[in-house]
């Protein structure tokens, strides 16, 4: 097996040579459309929610409900009864009471996740003694929540603190390479993780939040002086911000999005900043390759805090920012941003991941999720 797997990969880097292209071979999973069940699920889930089963290949179906262990649908909730499947049907899961149908049948309970995401895995064994399966991934729909610690620490972040970790150096490496000044004023700073960091290089830094929660957590550790509750929508800012500035660098990373108003939030920052200053912004892309696959299935959507998500792009920002003062000296996109399960939205993720032309030409045509900018007060 070793050897023919050896002879493949031979013959597939030698064609590649003569081509002058990459000649892959996709997994059997990928090749194989027999062996994927079809079907069409959202990803948001309203009550009940609704799966439309289209498979045409008749046979024995069962169900299993998953939910999220940290990143991953590995706990197993619930699994059905096999149930004689005879053709497109719909699937119907009640969000509020577990109740279970198929085709109009009732196929008994299951217990309502506890996390906001989850999934279904149905499997099919046909009379072909083939079978076909495939997971659907969903989110539970929630508004007006307060972001309070289970918005950190489950319902929109898995672990908001190791999660923000990367970032946290990627903000401090861009200020080193574009000759970013202190004072630093993060806007969305949370818990104060980058204000730590920022101490630890000796970096003077403030902040403000509108979580209530993620205000005292940072103040326990900074002091009431370096962190504030504020809605800077609100346009009312603390006083402080006048005695601590004017500041060297702002900082907008993975906030941007938030807001109603995001240019208009903007306009009311650039008063507390001097002239050459650093404006550093990590935001959603409107314009991505995912957005414009998925639609309103966007991962962009998932958080319900983001209020502004579809108002912020590469064009966007390389329009409003000049006009509000701003000269921008870096902007690019990257990634493909999608939390779904479902193994036919995992290609661009793979793709993404595999494939450097991919992620290559996802910037080179401003088609990442997500945008880096940095910008120069002028």
């Amino acid at each position: 097996m070793a050897l023919k797997s050896l002879l493949k990969n031979s013959g597939l880097a030698l064609l590649g040579r003569v081509t002058r292209r990459c000649v892959v071979m996709l997994p059997q999973e990928a090749r194989s459309e027999s062996e994927i069940f079809d079907l069409r699920a959202p990803y948001s889930a309203d009550d009940p929610l609704r799966i439309e089963l289209r498979e045409t290949i008749p046979g024995s179906i069962t169900a299993t409900l998953l939910e999220y262990k940290g990143h991953f649908p590995t706990g197993r909730l619930w699994e059905s009864s096999p149930f004689k499947y005879a053709g497109p049907c719909d699937f119907v899961f009640s969000l509020s009471d577990g109740m279970v149908h198929i085709a109009g049948h009732s196929w008994g309970k299951a217990p309502v996740p506890r996390s906001r995401r989850f999934c279904w895995l149905f499997t099919l064994s046909s009379e072909d003694n083939l079978k076909r399966s495939r997971m659907t991934g969903h989110y539970f729909k929630v508004s007006n929540r307060v972001n309070d610690a289970q918005y950190f620490q489950g319902d929109n972040y898995v672990n908001h603190k190791l999660q923000s970790i990367g970032e946290h150096a990627r903000v401090i490496e861009l200020m080193r390479q574009h000759g970013a000044n202190d004072p630093v004023l993060e806007i969305g700073c949370a818990t104060g993780g980058l204000l730590e960091e920022l101490d630890k290089k000796r970096i003077q830094s403030y902040g403000l939040d509108i979580s209530e929660w993620a205000v005292e957590k940072a103040q326990e550790k900074l002091g009431p002086d370096r962190v504030w509750l504020c809605d800077a929508e609100a346009k009312s800012y603390p006083e402080a911000l006048l005695r601590h500035g004017p500041f060297g660098t702002l900082v907008l990373w993975a906030v941007f999005e938030h807001f109603r108003n995001p240019f208009g939030v903007l306009e009311n920052l650039t008063r507390f900043v001097r002239l050459g200053s650093t404006l550093l912004i990590n935001t959603t892309n409107a314009n991505s390759l995912c957005h414009t696959i998925f639609g309103p299935e966007w991962e962009g959507f998932f958080d319900w805090t983001h209020l502004g998500v579809e108002q912020v792009s590469v064009a966007a920002l390389a329009r409003e920012l000049p006009r509000l003062g701003w000269r921008i000296s870096e902007m690019s996109t990257h990634l493909t941003w999608d939390g779904n399960a479902d193994p036919t939205r995992a290609t661009l993720r793979e793709w993404w991941a595999a494939d450097a032309r991919f992620r290559r030409m996802l910037v080179e045509r401003d088609l990442g999720d997500l945008i880096t900018c940095v910008a120069v007060r002028e």
